[in-house]
Parts: C-alpha cells; sequence; structure tokens
C-alpha cells in the first residue's frame, strides 16, 4: 500500500510569553513570592496538561482512511488506541488529535544569590482549528493567578474542504502516477502560507507529489545536513505534477 496525505488543514499557531512577577530578594532568605518558582509551576501544569482529543475533518477521515485500507479496526471512541494500531501511518496523525503546550525557553535572573523580580517562558502552543478559545481558556486555568500570558504572533489553524474538485483532481494525479497509490487527507502540525491565503479567503492544499522507497524515512530528513529526496521520487513529481496542471 502507497499512501499518499494530502495536506487539508494545518494547526493553529499560538505561542505564548509567560510571565511570573515576585518579589525580588536574596537567595539565602526565604521567599515565597519567588518568580522563577512561579514560573516552574505554571510551566509544569503545562506540559503535563493532557489535552483532550479533538478530531477535525480532515484528522477524522485520515485515521478512517487510514485504518480501513490497513484493515485495522477504527474505534473513535478510544482515538489514542486506534492511531497506535495504525503503525507507521501514526506518525503524520499521532500529533493532530490534540493540541499542544510545548516549553521551549526560559529566561529569568542574572545572579545566582538574588531571587529575581520577574521569570519568563516561551511556550510552542499548537492549536486545531476553531479551538483557539477553548484552549487560551484552559491555559489561564493551568498558570495559575501571579502568571500572566502574551501571544506571540497568533495564526488560527486552517482547514480546506475534503470533499471538492481540487482533491480529486490531486488525487487523480496520483493515482495516474502510481495506480497504487490510496490518497489520504491530513492535517499538519505545523503550517504554511495556507495561512496567509486563508485570509483572503482561498483555501489550500498541501500538494507536494513524492514518491520515495520503504524505509526511506524523509521526514527525519526535514531541516537537517542531510535533507534529499531519490531522483526517481523526483521523476514522480514531475509526472503527477504535470498530470494535475495538464488536467485542472
Amino acid at each position: 500500500i502507497h499512501f499518499y496525505p494530502v495536506g487539508t488543514a494545518e494547526r493553529g499557531s499560538s505561542h505564548l510569553r509567560l510571565t511570573a512577577r515576585g518579589r525580588a530578594g536574596h537567595g539565602s532568605r526565604r521567599n515565597d513570592e519567588n518568580a522563577v518558582i512561579r514560573l516552574v509551576q505554571a510551566v509544569r501544569r503545562l506540559a503535563e496538561h493532557r489535552w483532550p482529543v479533538r478530531l477535525i475533518p480532515s484528522v477524522q477521515a485520515y485515521i478512517e482512511q487510514v485504518g480501513a485500507a490497513l484493515g485495522v479496526e477504527v474505534d473513535l471512541s478510544d482515538v489514542d488506541g486506534t492511531v497506535a494500531r495504525l503503525g507507521g501511518a501514526a506518525s503524520l496523525v499521532e500529533s493532530t488529535i490534540r493540541n499542544s503546550t510545548t516549553p521551549t525557553a526560559l529566561t529569568a535572573g542574572y545572579k545566582v544569590n538574588v531571587i529575581p523580580s520577574t521569570a519568563e517562558a516561551l511556550i510552542d502552543t499548537r492549536v486545531l482549528p476553531g479551538g483557539e478559545e477553548e484552549l487560551l481558556a484552559t491555559v489561564d486555568e493551568l498558570i495559575g493567578p501571579h502568571v500572566s500570558r502574551e501571544l506571540l504572533n497568533p495564526q488560527p489553524g486552517v482547514q480546506a474542504p475534503i470533499d471538492s474538485p481540487w482533491f480529486d483532481a490531486i488525487a487523480d494525479a496520483l493515482r495516474f502516477a502510481d495506480p497504487a497509490a490510496v490518497v489520504v487527507p491530513y492535517c499538519l502540525g505545523g503550517g504554511t502560507d495556507a495561512k496567509a491565503f486563508a485570509r483572503l479567503g482561498i483555501p489550500g492544499y498541501g500538494f507536494s507529489p513524492l514518491w520515495v522507497p520503504e524505509g526511506f524515512d524523509y521526514r527525519a530528513m526535514a531541516h537537517g545536513v542531510n535533507e534529499r529526496v531519490p531522483v526517481e521520487g523526483l521523476a514522480f513529481g514531475v509526472k503527477a505534477l504535470d498530470r494535475f496542471l495538464s488536467t485542472c
């Protein structure tokens, strides 16, 4: 089975800067208003929070269609268990069945014996389309009263129709280049320029046709010093794109 995922949705980014405030003082003295401790506790609560499963159409369609092709039992009342049964195909969906808040940077203090009055953290926050308000309300509960949050360049998630002439044309081009192709929609965990075009009312589809041999983990190579694709995969892409452009 050759799966070809087509991006029909993207999680949005609601990156956060957390700022904890407290009472500055000497490190040798008791201080129940330590900004560093307040920040660390807030970050820990965010990092340990298990965000609930939230299936958008693209993600549900991916799970159902991949599961059917693999002969795997799909139980939407146990999404985590179903995803685990997808084997290698799980990597494309396991990060998009829920929101995520991942701590990435911490800043506080300037001297080992001085308790600072403020401490900051950056949180890489990804949110499924339509879930921004719910996510931020939960964040506010988790960080507590002594920590404030600031949104950094928020970009809402986007999704395009799965049942559309564009998706059908993409699927046709892939099956023309590979008759064994199983074309499935999926949601990107990160983002592309589709978010900018969505503001203009233009739906976006992530279509970069590529064939890779079994065991060629090209996703693990992304942005690495050895990033590459096979020559045969490039030739496949040219064939698929030519079909797509000539039939649309």
